[in-house]
């Protein structure tokens, strides 16, 4: 083997090694933020997903209530799982 042909291999081994250290991180990543969605889910579903009946008075809420609730829905749901989406 010629020296070009070692410093060749020497570099993919680098970035092999370099691509699974990635892998790793981004497995990490993953898992931390899935654990951190399932202990967190008791809080969020009376907070996110129940919005058509307020909870104090069973009473239906107006549309511009609901509206805005939704908008806030909408934004929380991507801000959440977007990253878990994304990692995956």
């Amino acid at each position: 083997m010629s020296a070009t042909e070692e410093e060749e291999l020497q570099v993919l081994y680098d970035n092999l090694r370099q691509i699974r250290l990635l892998n790793n991180v981004v497995l990490s990543c993953a898992a931390f933020v899935a654990y951190d969605i399932l202990t967190n889910l008791d809080r969020e579903i009376p907070l996110i997903w129940r919005y058509y009946h307020d909870v104090d008075n069973d009473e239906y809420t107006s549309w511009h209530r609901r509206a805005r609730h939704i908008l806030v829905q909408i934004l929380f749901v991507f801000g959440r799982y977007y990253a878990l989406l994304y990692l995956v």
